[in-house]
């Protein structure tokens, strides 16, 4: 059985796209929900899902986020003190529970397992590789390789037009421009996140990020934008102005240039 770790990121969709393209024998594509990811991320899974005309199977994890951050650690020196948020300098926990695991778990019954990791990240690959198969590193293709196959579809997932990196829209390990665009773009989300702070410092007395959200918050509300936060990655279609139009809109639907791709506001 052959089994395509499918994220919605730019390397494992260009993989699995490119696979079918070659004929490649697929028999599953899985991608492991953790419950947090960004609302244009589900609605560019059933896109993807048109576009190939299969299914991609929703793996989840044997707990919620919630249920784990408030449960009590059952090892170590912390043993029976509640979990909390995953700390910035420790690896996340969540990862482990919501991905790797169930993914792993998934895994077992393959006899091979695609993984998108481009070629300008092969250092990312495992040591010893076993059923796991790097086609991306195999075809000597960078993520801006990725990038362009996927602008010539149609197809780059709307989250890059301000991220450079896709994940957990609540994760600790994120960037200052990531967090700018949640403060900006996600007001919703944003709150949420606050809220999770102030339980944080109520159940195990720490902030989520290395300075306070508040803090944070404050320097955006000062000096706007991060000056190296990442600008985007430039859609094919002559789309420059998507990333103004898609910070500016505060409600709805915009729509721009020739790929008519839409992104929707939180």
């Amino acid at each position: 059985m052959r089994v395509v770790s499918f994220s919605g990121g730019k390397d494992s969709t260009a993989m699995l796209l490119r696979l079918l393209e070659l004929g490649e024998p697929i028999d599953r594509i899985i991608f492991a929900d953790t419950g947090a990811e960004f609302p244009e991320l589900y609605e560019y899974i059933k896109r993807i899902e048109k576009h190939i005309g299969r299914e991609i199977e929703v793996i989840k994890p044997e707990t919620t986020f919630d249920e784990w951050r408030l449960s009590n650690w059952t090892k170590g020196k912390l043993s029976d003190e509640k979990r909390g948020m995953p700390q910035v300098l420790t690896p996340c926990y969540w990862t482990r529970e919501a991905k790797i695991k169930p993914l792993q778990k998934e895994h077992k019954n393959a006899t091979v397992v695609y993984v998108g990791i481009a070629y300008d990240e092969k250092q990312r690959m495992a040591k010893k590789a076993g059923k796991i198969r790097y086609p991306l590193v195999e075809w000597g293709w960078t993520e801006q390789d990725c990038v362009n196959y996927l602008n010539e579809k149609g197809l780059l997932n709307p989250l890059y037009v301000n991220f450079k990196r896709l994940g957990c829209w609540l994760c600790p390990k994120q960037s200052k421009g990531s967090l700018y665009v949640l403060w900006k773009n996600y007001p919703a989300l944003w709150s949420e996140l606050e809220e999770l702070e102030r339980e944080n410092l109520e159940i195990c007395g720490r902030n989520i990020f290395l300075e306070p959200l508040a803090d944070i918050k404050a320097d955006f509300e000062k000096n706007g934008e991060p000056q190296k936060a990442f600008k985007g990655y430039e859609c094919s279609e002559g789309c420059d102005g998507v990333k103004r139009a898609f910070r500016e809109t505060q409600t709805g639907l915009v729509s721009f240039g020739n790929c008519g791709v839409s992104y929707y506001k939180d």
